[in-house]
């Protein structure tokens, strides 16, 4: 069996949507248990709302994927499916879901001070730090900076 994980919204996104076949493949590996893959529930939370925004706006609800957009439209709102098929696929992917407690949110915030990230990348790095993982996936270039992980960004995204 293969190392530990753990595992960004954006890699989630990225590999479900097709955009990177570097995602869909460690996805894929996590999902045959070659890799284990963790990620916060949060996490999975965050990538389920950026389908629904990417949702809107492909069917032209939105000019932007920007919740304000969305937000007030309840109606629109209840027609989008498409997005919830994708957090069922993420779910079935046989990843370790974690959820937050008080001490990773505390020391979140030394993560922050130390790297300056933003609130959800923190949350990440502390949970990683508190159950030992040290190896990301992840197509965000803010977390390395982050000392103590190794970051695997996919290479097959366009600019």
């Amino acid at each position: 069996m293969g190392s530990d994980v753990f595992i960004d919204a954006n890699v989630l996104i990225y590999g479900l949507a097709g955009q990177s076949v570097e995602c869909k493949e460690l996805l894929l590996r996590c999902s045959r248990e070659e890799v284990i893959g963790v990620c916060l529930f949060e996490t999975a939370n965050e990538a389920t709302h950026r389908f629904m925004l990417a949702e809107a706006k492909s069917k032209e609800v939105i000019s932007s994927e920007n919740a304000r957009e969305l937000r007030g439209k309840p109606e629109i709102v209840k027609r989008l499916v498409d997005y919830w098929r994708n957090t069922e696929r993420v779910l079935a992917l046989n990843l370790l879901f974690i959820p937050l407690d008080e001490q990773i949110l505390r020391t979140a915030y030394g993560e922050r001070q130390t790297a300056g990230l933003l609130t959800n990348d923190s949350m990440i790095v502390s949970s990683m730090r508190f159950f030992g993982v040290q190896n990301l996936a992840s197509a965000d270039g803010d977390l390395d900076r982050v000392a103590g992980i190794t970051v695997f960004g996919p290479s097959d995204l366009s600019p």
